[in-house]
């Protein structure tokens, strides 16, 4: 029974030769057609035998003719081969069928041409396949385009609508501070603290905003760097916390010996932030550390307090804006400070990083010089 399987390489050839699903070609070394499969002869609408004897370039289009002389002969005889042009077949009734030829040239030892191959694929279905992956790729750049578009719409209202809320806020916030000032009763004076640090916690929110449309719509955080006493500026954001928090312990640790180059006002903002979440979220009978370093070569400062340790999930998106580092938005207003304080990192050419686990959590500020 084996042996019904065997054959000889001529018949193993013509077989493979004959039965193809891509067509195959064999012209002399002038390209004259010396053989061609029923594959090809079918897609010309006619048989191999009325094929035999004419130049390769004959089976094509009047464009694919000019080409295959002008450019694929002389390719040919200069490297031997050529790979997956783009051609058209054309039949005797001006058919045209979108191929993909390989050329490629048998020589002997003596570098002699003795034949040429040429293998040929039906390129219809594929066309339509990278026409549809063109039309997709320019539907998906203008959907692209479309979103960047709303993106930067929807961002100017925020910076315009954040500017436009400061008049009013700022006309409410002194209005508080104008009552404060006067003799009234217990009843008021505690409605004017709840107007008094509402309209804070607005006020920072604005600006918080503020700050994330002049970020996205100017490309980046915008600072001014001056020569200024780091110790100076952390004794005064810590006194202000703790103003804000007299309950809470702020325990300050620094080895400070030289000036640092800093926009005073941003790192100002960066700290609170940092020292703000720690108190938000740290252990409240432990103290809430603010350390800071000068060496030769950078400068860090680090705030550490106890408590839960934030989540592996929670690490990923930390710095991201929006995010909050658990699910009571009360706590943690619109999730912008982190991001911010990221950015603010970022203009003074530093990174801001964080590492939590059940023994504390600590950011630290890094600025190499």
């Amino acid at each position: 029974m084996a042996s019904r399987f065997i054959h000889s390489d001529a018949e193993d050839f013509n077989d493979f030769f004959e039965s193809s699903l891509s067509g195959f070609v064999i012209t002399d070394a002038d390209g004259n057609i010396a053989r061609i499969n029923k594959r090809v002869a079918s897609w010309l609408n006619t048989v191999p035998d009325k094929l035999l004897g004419q130049r390769l370039s004959t089976i094509l289009t009047v464009g694919g003719k000019i080409y295959f002389e002008t450019h694929l002969w002389p390719l040919l005889r200069l490297q031997g081969h050529f790979d997956e042009i783009a051609l058209e077949l054309a039949d005797s009734s001006s058919e045209k069928m979108p191929v993909y030829i390989n050329g490629y040239e048998r020589r002997d030892e003596q570098g002699q041409v003795l034949f040429i191959r040429f293998n040929i694929f039906r390129a219809s279905d594929r066309r339509l396949y990278e026409e549809n992956l063109k039309m997709a790729k320019k539907l998906a750049q203008a959907e692209l385009k479309l979103e960047q578009q709303n993106a930067l719409i929807r961002e100017q209202f925020i910076a315009v609508l954040g500017h436009d809320l400061r008049n009013p806020l700022s006309g409410i916030m002194n209005a508080a501070q104008l009552l404060a000032r006067k003799k009234i009763g217990q009843p008021e004076e505690r409605l004017v603290n709840i107007i008094e640090s509402g309209s804070k916690r607005m006020y920072e929110m604005i600006n918080n905003i503020m700050d994330l449309a002049r970020g996205r719509l100017g490309g980046g955080f915008q600072i001014t760097l001056v020569k200024y006493d780091l110790e100076k500026l952390l004794n005064q954001v810590s006194d202000e916390l703790k103003v804000t928090w007299p309950d809470r312990i702020i325990a300050s640790d620094f080895n400070i010996n030289e000036l640092v180059e800093c926009d005073p006002g941003r790192l100002s903002q960066l700290v609170s932030n940092l020292l703000g979440n720690a108190i938000t979220h740290g252990a409240s009978d432990t103290p809430v550390i603010l350390s800071a370093t000068t060496v030769s070569d950078f400068w860090e400062i680090s705030v550490i307090n106890k408590g839960q340790p934030i989540s592996e999930q929670a690490l990923k998106y930390l710095f991201h804006p929006f995010q909050r580092q658990n699910k009571q938005a009360s706590q943690n207003g619109l999730g912008l400070g982190l991001y911010i304080a990221s950015e603010i990192a970022k203009a003074h050419k530093g990174t801001l990083t964080v590492k939590s686990n059940d023994e504390e959590t600590c950011f630290t500020l890094h600025i190499p010089l």
